[in-house]
């Protein structure tokens, strides 16, 4: 069996200070409890943070995931990370 998760999360960019929302999607076997999720928003939401560095906590934080995917746009520019 297979979990996604789809949720977003919002921080700051370090340059412009402009507010950025991510759409983040997690896939996995394992369970995952949602209040973790709201745990990551919570340590980012007043910071400022490139989305190369948010992917790296929810990477970092969320270990049992099977796919991982972050999307954002900055300045008209979609930018996707993905493992």
């Amino acid at each position: 069996m297979t979990h996604s998760y789809k949720f977003k999360l919002v921080c700051r960019c370090p340059n412009d200070k402009s507010v950025n929302i991510y759409d983040v999607e997690i896939t996995t076997e394992n369970q995952i409890q949602v209040e973790e999720f709201n745990k990551i928003q919570a340590k980012i939401y007043n910071k400022f943070m490139y989305q190369e560095e948010v992917f790296e906590l929810l990477k970092a934080g969320l270990m049992n995931h099977d796919t991982l995917t972050l999307v954002g746009t900055h300045l008209g520019v979609e930018v996707i990370s993905e493992s």
